[in-house]
């Protein structure tokens, strides 16, 4: 589905974080292997991006969300248990990798399937410019 331009940007990053989900998904529990993912995202700007990628969506489509309060809810909650894992997987903690996969897998669609596509319909992600 083409994105309006104003969601363009976001829907470019949600792709590189699905990527990145999908390949812990598939890790099924490699107890190494999770370790070297781990280490290999602590070692890339990956963690930043996304916290980045989060403050410019709540920023930028924080006007219209209030329009839709069961979008709203979900959109923080996840982004709010998002950044806890993430401050989690920073201090290492490995066990928290597959639960992190799955949310940001499942926060990823739910923008892409359900909020963009209401904030396109009603006109409200016109409005919004992404930085």
């Amino acid at each position: 589905m083409k994105r309006s331009a104003a969601l363009q940007e976001f829907s470019r990053e949600h792709h590189r974080a699905l990527v990145i989900a999908n390949h812990i998904r598939r890790l099924d529990g490699d107890e190494a292997a999770g370790q070297a993912m781990l280490s290999q995202l602590n070692n890339s700007d990956f963690f930043d991006e996304l916290a980045s990628h989060f403050a410019a969506e709540e920023q930028q489509l924080g006007t219209a969300l209030p329009h839709h309060p069961a979008l709203a809810v979900r959109f923080v909650r996840e982004h709010t248990e998002l950044r806890r894992l993430m401050a989690g997987l920073r201090s290492g903690d490995g066990q928290l990798l597959g639960h992190f996969g799955q949310l940001l897998a499942n926060h990823v669609r739910f923008e892409e399937r359900e909020l963009f596509g209401v904030l396109e319909a009603t006109q409200e992600a016109i409005r919004v410019t992404p930085s």
